[in-house]
């Protein structure tokens, strides 16, 4: 009789532990709500602010140029990919990648300059890709400090 009760206590804990696991998964859906946005992956005024000093987009082909700025070649490469990105994601261009070949030719900084840069950038994270690049979601707010801090 005592292994009787004995299992049947087991049993119920099982079941209980089991209704629980369910009860808290089902909770998680309807709480899924919770981590959708309606705005953008970014906070676009952030970045235009960061962004306003280092760049200028010409309105009719969208091109990006750089401002004489005193900013370091690592800090110029961040500023001109973040500003494809705000073009890419608002529609203005078919994609964001950059490579150390177009951003030698937009701003005539030596290849041997850009290129351990751009290694540089990619083994902190900052670029992904492969010979062609793009800044990922999850770096766009410390790019933004970089870019607005005066170090």
């Amino acid at each position: 009789m005592v292994k009787i009760l004995a299992y049947n206590k087991a049993k119920e804990k099982q079941i209980n532990t089991s209704q629980n696991f369910i009860k808290t998964m089902t909770d998680k859906k309807t709480t899924i709500d919770a981590l959708f946005s309606d705005s953008g992956p970014f906070d676009e005024e952030e970045v235009v602010g960061a962004l306003h000093n280092h760049v200028t987009i010409q309105r009719s082909t969208n091109k990006i140029f750089l401002k004489d700025s005193s900013i370091s070649v690592d800090k110029k490469i961040l500023a001109y990919g973040l500003a494809k990105k705000l073009l890419k994601i608002k529609g203005l261009i078919e994609n964001e990648f950059i490579t150390a070949q177009e951003f030698h030719e937009i701003t005539g900084i030596k290849k041997g300059t850009v290129d351990p840069s751009f290694k540089i950038l990619k083994d902190k994270g900052f670029l992904v890709g492969k010979r062609e690049y793009e800044i990922p979601t999850n770096k766009v707010s410390i790019i933004i400090q970089k870019l607005t801090s005066n170090k």
